[in-house]
């Protein structure tokens, strides 16, 4: 069984890269420089669930990737990013940071459009044919490996219309060019420097380990037609007929007497649907729709929900021995949400409902504490006795040893009092708390973050 891991990157977790990329060839540093621009860091926090019963949820730095489609601001990615964020950030390659919106997420791809205001054109990325790539084609990766930044590697296609079992639509481009956590809906590009992919996803066997030469990319043919349905609020709903199919195998194909290999099965109808009302039945096999074959059940699934609502698919089926042709009328998609598919609910409603757990354990400093981290004997404030490996606080290189001496401008002599000023912020919306601490002999302020900055 495939162990897929989806490419967005929790900060300060060390996950190795066993594979190497091929080298670049001759014109491709030109295409990553000149691409690399309307290319996007993101970086969110996201809430983990409270380990034990009563403690706070944990806030966790992401870091993922995009890339700018439209001049105007319009940035691309994957909807796992964006699933149960607490606000998003995109980082351009010259350091800008702009807060940027969630417009929509699909429902049934892993993709989000996400739309930044700035005051100036953007650099934008163009959509290539996906449907023209071969095995052996050249490629290119940008993106924000391992949180770390951008950045560019090579490889080819290694397979096409790989079925992860992620959705009935599946038809990912498989790449060996090197792709991290972090890559999450960066590009896969071509030699022209034209989007081709979005890094999704990687395989590895080991849970915590990185890339080993196996990546998949959803198709830009997909992919751009989806960004077309979410951002047209009038564009027709997804076409349905209200079936499901399978393969059709040799061994099947032989089992029904079906004179050549390919097309769908149906294994299933929805007695309501399209498909009922035009007497198809469990067992017919599908082998055109519109007078155009597809190469395996996914295929078909893809080119039902490009089809106009409300007009005929003229099919062609085997039943009996024989080759039928019916006529059914295309519903749209049942209980299709148009802005479905983002966490914000839950996940942000437990954030906002009690402080975020900074991640640090607090205590009053001993004697003990004193000898052990070299405190100076008449330093006031309270231990920092610990700090969780994913947490905010050790991002802003809080570390065991270290004191609070203050918060929001008020001394914090307890862990009390640190807790205390932490809920009064909370209540009051504040979306950082200013932390004086002590490091060594070095006092830093410094900002440890309430809540979403603009929520």
């Amino acid at each position: 069984m495939y162990k897929l891991f989806a490419l967005t990157f929790t900060a300060l977790v060390a996950l190795p890269s066993f594979a190497n990329a091929r080298s670049m060839e001759a014109g491709e540093a030109e295409i990553v420089q000149r691409d690399e621009p309307a290319v996007v860091s993101i970086s969110t926090w996201k809430v983990h669930p409270a380990s034990e019963p009563g403690e706070a949820p944990r806030r966790v730095k992401i870091f993922a990737s995009g890339f700018v489609m439209d001049p105007s601001g319009i940035i691309i990615t994957n909807k796992h990013v964006i699933d149960g964020a607490l606000g998003l950030t995109a980082v351009f390659s010259n350091g800008d940071r702009v807060h940027a919106r969630l417009l929509v997420a699909a429902e049934m791809l892993d993709l989000a459009i996400l739309k930044v205001d700035v005051d100036h054109p953007l650099p934008a990325l163009k959509w290539g044919n996906s449907d023209a790539l071969q095995v052996g084609n050249p490629v290119l990766t940008i993106g924000n490996q391992l949180g770390l930044g951008i950045s560019a590697s090579a490889g080819i296609i290694s397979a096409l219309n790989r079925d992860l079992q992620d959705s009935p639509f599946d038809s990912y481009i498989q790449t060996d060019a090197t792709i991290n956590h972090g890559n999450s809906g960066g590009p896969l590009i071509d030699r022209n420097g034209d989007v081709i992919g979005i890094n999704t996803a990687l395989y590895n066997p080991n849970e915590n380990g990185g890339f080993i030469g196996i990546g998949f990319a959803i198709p830009s043919n997909t992919a751009s037609f989806v960004e077309h349905f979410l951002l047209n609020p009038d564009h027709p709903k997804p076409g349905w007929l209200g079936f499901t199919l399978q393969d059709m195998t040799a061994e099947l194909s032989q089992a029904f007497g079906v004179p050549q290999t390919g097309g769908a099965i149906i294994s299933a109808l929805d007695p309501s649907g399209p498909a009922s009302q035009a007497s198809l039945r469990v067992g017919d096999v599908l082998q055109t729709i519109n007078g155009t074959s597809e190469s395996d059940a996914r295929a078909f699934n893809r080119a039902i929900v490009m089809l106009k609502v409300g007009e005929p698919a003229h099919l062609t089926i085997w039943r009996d021995g024989k080759q039928q042709d019916v006529d059914a009328s295309v519903a749209a998609w049942p209980n299709y949400m148009p802005y479905g598919g983002m966490m914000h609910g839950a996940m942000a409603e437990a954030m906002m409902a009690r402080p975020p757990d900074s991640g640090m354990t607090l205590a009053a400093i001993s004697d003990d504490d004193r000898k052990k981290f070299g405190l100076d004997p008449t330093l006031d404030g309270v231990l920092v006795a610990s700090v969780e490996a994913d947490c905010e606080a050790r991002e802003l290189g809080i570390e065991p040893g270290d004191v609070i001496k203050a918060a929001q401008g008020e001394p914090v002599a307890s862990p009390a009092d640190f807790a205390h000023a932490m809920r009064e912020a909370h209540e009051q919306r504040r979306p950082y708390l200013a932390v004086l601490m002590q490091k060594k002999q070095q006092l830093r302020w410094l900002p440890l973050s309430i809540i979403v900055a603009g929520s």
